[in-house]
């Protein structure tokens, strides 16, 4: 029996034409042959990866997408809901939603529309929202289980500023200094949201570790942040633990051990020894690119814990386009990270953590 793929794919603005993204103009919707170009190579590229389960990000046309999927072998499709277009001219989208396509039927799917019981001694506000609504899905993998998925397209990088309202000012002194103290706060604004984003979502898979230590759980998306960042570490629990308390880290009793590894998450790729000397750029390009998409698992599919439900054995990153040269309108900015996961019963035998 074949491994299971899952995969995360960020569409770039997967809207019809006369759809327009952020601005009205020619350069920012498509025409009917760009668009049948860009079904095409998104279909080319699905049949590639050959995943059982597909995270989307960008999705604004969500009806041509499920309709694209369905023929493509992907009958079972939610996404969280409509994108929100601007209120002065509604055929311009201001932000995207996310998606996901399964070869596999739903145990259940729904969206992530807000997170109750966050501490009260967070930064983080009773009211809290994700910029973009994740997926939560459980989906029966074969020889896997039950096995509960988050779609995310964390907050945009960048600080954003109205540029009307540094216009409205007339004097130079006075558009530069507040050019500058909006960037600024701007900049915290999304910093901060990020990293609120990613410790919410390690809330929601604790939700289902605590009540299953050894369950896969899965996060497929663009989470705007480099793989060695604060917020990386935040969702994965990757920085060092100096103590337990008063007990220095080392010092843990033996049999307790394997608990520092139940709780935290794992970057797919890093599960995988030996991938290769540099990891390939998911954004912008082979060259000048970065690293924004993850596969992130829990502990239940990690190839060093025996009790594990499933076994990652490989992350690849399809960029093949990037080196073509492709045009990201008629492909996209990003590229698909496809993970696989070897069924339990036909993996060779790991050692205990």
């Amino acid at each position: 029996m074949a491994p299971v793929k899952v995969a995360t794919f960020n569409l770039y603005h997967f809207a019809a034409p006369g759809i327009f993204w952020h601005e009205r103009k020619l350069s920012a919707t498509y025409s009917p042959a760009q668009w049948a170009e860009k079904k095409g190579w998104i279909a080319g590229l699905v049949a590639r990866m050959n995943a059982d389960v597909i995270g989307f990000q960008e999705v604004v046309s969500h009806e041509e997408l499920a309709e694209l999927m369905a023929a493509n072998g992907y009958p079972h499709f939610f996404c969280t809901g409509h994108p929100l277009f601007d209120p002065e001219d509604p055929a311009v989208y201001v932000n995207a939603s996310v998606a996901i396509a399964s070869r596999h039927p739903f145990v259940s799917v729904r969206p992530l529309s807000g997170v109750a019981g966050l501490p009260a001694d967070t930064v983080i506000d009773d009211d809290f929202n994700f910029s973009r609504t994740p997926v939560d899905a459980v989906i029966d993998l074969p020889g896997i289980g039950e096995t509960r998925f988050f779609v995310c397209h964390f907050k945009s990088q960048g600080a954003f500023v109205d540029d009307d309202e540094i216009d409205a000012l007339s004097d130079w002194d006075a558009k530069i200094r507040a050019a500058y103290m909006a960037r600024a706060m701007s900049g915290v604004n999304q910093v901060a949201k990020r990293a609120a984003e990613a410790g919410t979502i390690y809330r929601m898979f604790r939700q289902t570790i605590d009540a299953d230590p050894d369950a896969p759980v899965i996060l497929l998306g663009d989470l705007n942040e480099a793989p060695g960042s604060h917020t990386i570490s935040i969702l994965t629990q990757a920085d060092r633990v100096w103590s337990w308390g008063s007990v220095a880290a080392d010092a843990i009793p033996a049999e307790h051990a394997y608990l520092k590894h139940v709780y935290k998450l794992y970057d797919a790729f890093n599960l995988v020894v030996m991938q290769g000397l540099s990891r390939p750029n998911t954004h912008g390009g082979i060259i000048s690119g970065s690293v924004l998409d993850y596969c992130v698992v829990s502990n239940g599919l990690n190839p060093k814990n025996p009790r594990r439900r499933g076994t990652v054995i490989k992350t690849e990153v399809l960029d093949a386009h990037f080196e073509a040269g492709l045009p990201k309108d008629r492909s996209s900015d990003h590229a698909p990270v496809v993970t696989t996961i070897e069924r339990m019963g036909e993996e060779e035998t790991y050692g205990p953590l």
